[in-house]
C-alpha cells in the first residue's frame, strides 16, 4: 500500500508517473465522480470509491480494499482525506491503516513535496511547473503485522513529515 500527504491535484499524476501506471487502485472520495473527466476516469479504471457520510460505504470500501490487497493489487491513499489548503500535513483518517493491518501489508511512505506551490487548493488549473519545485520521496516501507493500527498510523505519519520541507510540515495544533 502507498500513503501519500495530498497537496494538489498534482499528486496523482506524480504519484502515478512514481510508482507506475498499472498493478494499483486509489482510494477516491465520492465527490470526484462529479469533476468531469476525473470522475469517468476513476470509474472506468475500478478504483474504490468511499462516500465518507455513508457508514455502509466506508465499510464495503474497507473490504475492497483489502480484497485489493489480498488480490496483490496495489492500493494508494491519501490518509488526510483532502487536500490541504495551506499546504501543511493535515490530520489522518484511519481507513489506510486499518486495511493494511488487518491484511498485513506493509506500507509505502510517500512525501509529494511542491505540487500545492503549481497548483493550488482553489485553483482549477496549474499556474507553474512543478519541474523545479515539485518532487516526490518515496520512503523505506513500514511492515503492519508488527504494529497496532495507532502504531502504524504514527510511523507513517512521521515517515511523511520527515520528508516535508518546513512549509509544509504540521503546525504544532495539526499535530
Amino acid at each position: 500500500m502507498f500513503v501519500a500527504n495530498h497537496n494538489s491535484w498534482m499528486d496523482i499524476p506524480f504519484l502515478g508517473g512514481t510508482i507506475g501506471w498499472r498493478n494499483y487502485k486509489i482510494v477516491a472520495k465520492k465527490e470526484l465522480e462529479k469533476v468531469p473527466a476525473l470522475g469517468k476516469s476513476i470509474s472506468c479504471g475500478g478504483h474504490v470509491m468511499v462516500d465518507r457520510a455513508n457508514r455502509r460505504s466506508q465499510l464495503m470500501t474497507l473490504k475492497a480494499g483489502m480484497q485489493w490487497l489480498k488480490d496483490g493489487i496495489h492500493l494508494c491513499t491519501f490518509p488526510e482525506g483532502t487536500r490541504s489548503k495551506s499546504g501543511r500535513l493535515l490530520s489522518f483518517k484511519n481507513g489506510a491503516f486499518k486495511m493494511a493491518h488487518k491484511q498485513g501489508s506493509p506500507i509505502i511512505p510517500i512525501s509529494i513535496v511542491g505540487t500545492g506551490k503549481a497548483h493550488p487548493y482553489n485553483y482549477i488549473f496549474p499556474f507553474k511547473s512543478t519541474r523545479k519545485i515539485g518532487k516526490v520521496v518515496v520512503h523505506d516501507p513500514i511492515e503492519s503485522n508488527d504494529k497496532t493500527e495507532g502504531e502504524l498510523a504514527k510511523a507513517v505519519r512521521q515517515s511523511i513529515i520527515d520528508g516535508l520541507p518546513e512549509e509544509q510540515r504540521p503546525s504544532n495544533e495539526d499535530d
